[in-house]
């Protein structure tokens, strides 16, 4: 069967939302702990930085969560610098982003986690 430009773009964003919704609060919140940790002192990293601190669960995420970052305008949370060969051995060496940390990415990043913080209060 042969789709239509729009029947592929719909397939596409319920593909994407699916893989999307498997990001879950916990592993957004580890994925930014640890980029605030590696990259809050400006310093350039790479989802290389991320997969050595983080558990093998959250390698899945990452190239999602670096998207998601990525993506937003307002603040612009990354920027690219360069490449460097991915550590994955399944990636086979091909390249991955190295990103700065903006400073009102950091801001906003670190709001998230309060935010995040204050929420749990009120469950608890």
């Amino acid at each position: 069967m042969t789709l239509t430009p729009e029947q592929s773009r719909q397939q596409a964003n319920e593909q994407l939302a699916a893989l999307y919704a498997a990001v879950t609060d916990w592993t957004e919140a580890l994925f930014d702990q640890a980029l605030l940790a590696i990259a809050g002192d400006g310093r350039p990293f790479s989802a290389n930085d991320l997969w050595q601190v983080l558990p093998e669960t959250g390698r899945a995420a990452c190239g999602l969560y670096f998207a998601r970052l990525t993506h937003l305008r307002t603040p612009r949370v990354l920027i690219r610098v360069g490449d460097e060969p991915s550590i994955n051995p399944r990636a086979h060496g091909k390249p991955v982003n190295v990103y700065a940390l903006t400073a009102p990415g950091r801001d906003y990043i670190k709001q998230r986690q309060a935010a995040c913080a204050e929420q749990q209060r009120q469950v608890a």
